[in-house]
């Protein structure tokens, strides 16, 4: 009986400790840390998801399937889209996905925007040959595709242009890999 109750008294006694710990602070102990503690190591603005890699950019995933970028570039070039002396991995360079990247291209060439400006207004990177035209982003940060639509061409339905783009890329890639 005796070695009955030690496996009850233990964690009865873990939970009681771990629960007066959790009184021991306050919220207010809380604000008062994250005010003094250094901007490097403030747990307010700490963000973990930032440590993860989210896959491949759009330039990683021609580089690695050539014969994507092959099937992917023809493609593109009979619908009209790109030119025929485009390079994929060129104009995809600062892009974090490739259906990101090929969504900006659908989305400029539909409703007639220069994919420079789109493509810094979704990046948040300014390409080399941009026009004088093109404004950029106003805090100097990444878009959505949606936002930048909405700010290049604002009499167009943005939501609506933005899936049909993401959608028609998807396809797109779809079809070339297959």
């Amino acid at each position: 009986m005796n070695s009955s109750y030690r496996f009850l008294f233990a964690p009865a006694l873990c939970l009681f400790f771990f629960s007066v710990a959790g009184f021991a602070q306050t919220p207010q102990d809380d604000k008062q840390y994250a005010s003094s503690s250094p901007r490097w190591y403030n747990l307010t603005r700490y963000n973990p998801a930032k440590l993860f890699h989210r896959g491949p950019t759009a330039v990683e995933q021609l580089a690695s399937n050539d014969e994507l970028e092959h099937r992917l570039t023809s493609q593109l070039q009979a619908h009209g889209v790109l030119g025929k002396d485009a390079n994929l991995q060129v104009i995809c360079s600062d892009f974090k996905s490739l259906s990101g990247c090929i969504s900006a291209l659908r989305a400029s060439r539909s409703l007639k925007i220069d994919f420079s400006c789109l493509k810094w207004d979704v990046t948040g990177e300014k390409p080399a040959p941009v026009s004088d035209s093109c404004a950029g982003p106003s805090d100097g940060k990444a878009m959505s595709l949606q936002k930048a639509i909405a700010a290049l061409k604002p009499d167009a339905d943005a939501k609506v242009e933005a899936t049909n783009a993401s959608n028609t890329a998807q396809n797109d890639i779809k079809d070339a890999n297959s």
